[in-house]
């Protein structure tokens, strides 16, 4: 999708980009005045997203797909001996960088074995819509940084002034 904020509006590349109702996709494309959104419908293989199924103790798996026929998306890699129920909820882990954590992505409504029965991979029903989109919002990702003291090297004081 195209969205009508650009780099005027410090929108940048891989920015996280969300509704009310969970994440949708990331920044693909930036130009002055728009920019080009992937969902993550989007049947892009290099397009993977670390999550995290939250339960008694939760369990990370990578979001790697889309089911069309079920419209659901794929979470895969999560190891076959940890249980995973229906209605779980799946959020965004925060690893790799390029999206917080805790971003809402969705709910499982199945789980399978993968085809060697090493994983197993989770349906996931989105949160978000992605076929009526009208509002959406383009998370900023802040990083912190450390103040000047410190920076200040082991021996070294600040004076007083």
């Amino acid at each position: 999708i195209i969205i009508n904020k650009g780099k005027t509006d410090g929108i940048k590349k891989n920015m996280a980009v969300v509704t009310a109702h969970g994440l949708i996709g990331k920044v693909k494309t930036v130009n002055q005045f728009s920019s080009t959104v992937q969902l993550l419908s989007a049947m892009d293989p290099k397009n993977r997203i670390s999550a995290i199924v939250q339960g008694d103790t939760n369990v990370f798996g990578l979001v790697e797909g889309y089911d069309e026929e079920k419209k659901a998306l794929l979470v895969k890699a999560i190891p076959s001996g940890v249980e995973i129920k229906v209605g779980q909820n799946v959020i965004t882990s925060g690893l790799g960088g390029v999206f917080p954590q805790g971003l809402q992505i969705g709910k499982v409504i199945e789980v399978k074995p993968d085809q060697y029965g090493l994983n197993q991979t989770a349906l996931v029903e989105p949160g978000a819509d992605f076929y009526d989109l009208e509002n959406i919002i383009v998370i900023t990702r802040t990083i912190a940084q450390p103040s000047g003291k410190d920076m200040a090297g082991e021996g070294e004081e600040e004076e007083d002034l």
